[in-house]
């Protein structure tokens, strides 16, 4: 009887902890922002991708975060003023001092591109491969500016963390 009262006072004991481990990873808070990796060899578009108007490309990156992922969106913007976003490691070394990649003077708009993309629940890591095209004309008919763009990827997991990262493209006519 003495063994017996023992082993269920160890059993009841094991029992408490391994329920309590449970309610911590229940209750643990997510604090670390979701990731975008661009460094495999598929990943695309790259610093420094050429781009045509009036073609399609496929985008091609893998998010990851350490508990859910939420979404993903996706900006294609002119960077005709050669502004920098803070995720340009490289900026300095595609313009040199006075390099310009648009044709000044020349009539036409900045292409800009927007796009919010759902990730399927429940994931942790998701390689996103969406086809874009990219208009040979504006909606109102005038042509689209050639030249230097950004192209911003933003990635928000299930807590709100949100993390972006920018690639210089060149978009050309065909």
């Amino acid at each position: 009887m003495k063994n017996f009262l023992k082993l269920t006072y160890i059993t009841l004991a094991l029992s408490a902890l391994t329920l309590s481990a449970c309610k911590d990873d229940e209750d643990e808070i997510d604090t670390e922002k979701p990731t975008i990796d661009l460094s495999f060899n598929q990943a695309f578009p790259q610093n420094g991708s050429v781009l045509y108007f009036g073609e399609s490309f496929t985008l091609n990156i893998r998010l990851a975060d350490n508990f859910e992922l939420g979404a993903y969106s996706v900006n294609i913007h002119s960077n005709f003023d050669h502004h920098s976003h803070s995720t340009e490691e490289e900026e300095e070394e595609h313009h040199e001092e006075g390099e310009h990649h648009h044709h000044e003077g020349e009539e036409g708009d900045g292409f800009y591109f927007s796009q919010d993309y759902t990730i399927p629940s429940g994931l942790k890591e998701y390689t996103a491969s969406n086809t874009i095209e990219i208009p040979a004309h504006a909606p109102d008919g005038d042509e689209y500016q050639p030249g230097d763009y950004h192209f911003m990827i933003t990635v928000t997991d299930k807590a709100g963390f949100s993390v972006f990262k920018s690639v210089e493209i060149e978009i050309k006519e065909k």
